[in-house]
């Protein structure tokens, strides 16, 4: 029987080594080879109003996707289901819930926060043109069309009534409904005035109506500032913020992307709303001429100190109750959008 020759320690040690690192830069260059898998965000919007427009333009450019983001969209037909989807953990960011209701649930201390301002108050108070109403001071006793309680729309609405005119709200009858079904009650007398958006009315070509106010001009009256009030808000559910900030930047940024293209291409705008809306030509093009205007997507100091206003304003006429925490307001996300292209 032949003798077998004894291991070499040091030649052992260097192949067992040697072994170890191919092993390694084997793994290693299974792991670059695997594609990194996109981070996942449901995002929802009310399929009406001023949010249909930003979201049939995010969804037709694909801003969230350019970011790298697995995106699942989901419209609500009421305006304030995005709020009560975030709270029921069905999705993860609404792209512009009422800020009179994300100021509610925040107050609550549901685990959400508004990350945004998006949606600005651009709208007028209305009446058909041959109406007795002459001003503001004219709607004590009257119907006036809105959006539904609990949005932002109705809120603003009660403070300038009650701040500006002393009309509280037993004082008029608040008729709920979406700007068509508003417009149409006009026509039919059904009620005395209606706010509003200025996209719809730039729409209604064959309505005669009679402009007796503004939100921006109204609201200026009650804060002394220029900029007008928060309509809708960005608003994320904390788990998924806390477990994804880089994705939550990231959706930021699709925000911001998507606001800028909006400016520049008007056209584009148009075709998307054509699209998805199944507007006219002309009358896409007339929503989408003022974007400019009805949009915002920021977070900054400014902001935050006028949505803190908003809230002090709407305390005043019970439209929200308690204190609204800091940290209901999270201005992080954005900032961290800032280093994302």
């Amino acid at each position: 029987m032949t003798a077998r020759r004894p291991l070499n320690p040091v030649r052992g040690a260097f192949t067992v080594k040697r072994i170890a690192v191919l092993a390694a830069a084997f793994a290693a260059a299974l792991v670059a080879a695997a594609p990194a898998q996109a981070e996942k965000v449901r995002i929802g919007y009310w399929s009406s109003g001023v949010s249909l427009g930003f979201g049939a333009v995010l969804e037709t450019g694909k801003f969230m996707e350019k970011q790298g983001l697995e995106v699942e969209y989901l419209k609500f037909p009421d305006v304030n289901a995005p709020t009560k989807a975030l709270a029921a953990g069905a999705i993860d960011f609404a792209i512009g819930a009422p800020a009179a209701g994300a100021f509610s649930v925040a107050v609550d201390g549901l685990p959400l926060s508004i990350v945004l301002a998006t949606q600005v108050a651009e709208l007028d108070f209305v009446v058909p043109e041959d109406s007795p109403v002459k001003t503001m001071a004219d709607l004590k006793g009257k119907k006036v069309g809105g959006s539904p309680a609990g949005s932002a729309t109705a809120a603003i609405t009660s403070a300038i009534l009650a701040t500006n005119y002393g009309i509280k709200a037993g004082e008029y009858e608040a008729v709920p409904g979406n700007d068509p079904r508003l417009a149409q009650f006009l026509v039919q007398k059904d009620i005395d005035a209606a706010a509003l958006r200025t996209v719809t009315i730039a729409l209604l070509k064959d309505v005669k109506l009679r402009k007796i106010g503004t939100f921006r001009e109204e609201w200026t009256k009650i804060t002394k500032q220029p900029a007008p009030p928060v309509l809708g808000v960005g608003v994320m559910r904390n788990d998924w913020l806390k477990a994804n900030p880089e994705a939550a930047a990231k959706v930021i940024a699709g925000m911001r992307n998507a606001y800028e293209f909006g400016k520049s291409d008007k056209t584009a705008v148009a075709m998307a709303l054509a699209a998805a809306a199944n507007m006219k030509d002309e009358d896409a093009k007339a929503y989408a001429a003022l974007w400019d205007g009805i949009y915002t997507v920021s977070m900054e100091p400014a902001d935050v100190a006028s949505l803190k206003a908003e809230f002090d304003v709407f305390k005043t006429i019970g439209a929200v109750k308690g204190e609204l925490p800091d940290a209901a307001l999270a201005t992080a996300p954005y900032e961290a959008s800032k280093a994302v292209k």
